[in-house]
Formats: structure tokens, sequence, C-alpha cells
């Protein structure tokens, strides 16, 4: 089964480098189900919560004994280019999640893509970020 992953990352406090971070999810699946969720995931960065986010979406898939194939859909166009193999420098703690998350989808066998999309369309993504932080 082919799933579409949506996720967002928010910080707390844009002025500091690290600051509290919530991230945000929908999972779709061929069918139309939906599953969707929302954490605190501690500090980082804006960039690093995205990050965490895919992992945590991707987890949540690869439950799913039918996975195949997993479409990421990311609010962050440098990062949906550095995880299509762009060279953009990133920061080395973000490039160590980048790592990690590429040795789990490895592991799990899993078809993934990662695409652009713009938040502001997708508003209920960003509200589920926004809501971690308060959690």
């Amino acid at each position: 089964m082919k799933y579409r992953l949506y996720v967002n990352g928010k910080c707390k406090n844009y002025r500091s480098f690290q600051s509290n971070i919530g991230i945000g999810g929908v999972i779709l699946n061929d069918y139309g189900d939906e599953t969707s969720f929302s954490r605190n995931v501690g500090t980082g960065t804006c960039c690093e919560a995205q990050i965490y986010a895919i992992l945590h979406g991707i987890d949540i898939i690869s439950k799913s004994k039918d996975a195949e194939s997993v479409t990421v859909y990311i609010s962050n166009l440098m990062l949906v280019d550095y995880l299509n193999e762009k060279h953009i420098d990133i920061s080395a703690s973000t490039e160590i999640l980048v790592d990690k998350l590429k040795i789990f989808i490895k592991s799990l066998k899993l078809n993934v893509n990662f695409e652009y999309f713009d938040v502001s369309e997708y508003s209920y993504v960003r509200s589920l970020a926004e809501d971690a932080i308060e959690l």
C-alpha cells in the first residue's frame, strides 16, 4: 500500500538556536484513512523538528505490514532538496539526524520519496505542530 505523510515542525522561539520544538503530521493511505500525530519532542531547531516529524510518521507507517512506499510532504524546501541528494549546507546536528533517518528508512526497505508542500495549503498539519509546543 502507498502512504502519504504530511509533516511540519515548529519552534517555540525562532530567535533562539535551540528552542522547545513540536511536531505534527497526517498519514493518509490509499483508502483515504487518516492518522494524525502531535508531540513535543524537546529542544532543537525548526529543521530538526521536521526530521523528527518524518521519523515519527515513518515509524507509525512501518508498523503497517502492507506499507510499500511513502511520499513524505515537507514544508521546508531546503530540507526536501537535501533529502533528495542536492548539495545544501546544513548544521552538524541536523546532518546527524538526517543520517539516522536514512539508516532507519534503509532498514525498513520502504520506497520513500520527499516532496515539498506549502503548509498554508494544509493548515491542519501546521496546527498539530503548534499545538505540540503547548503540551
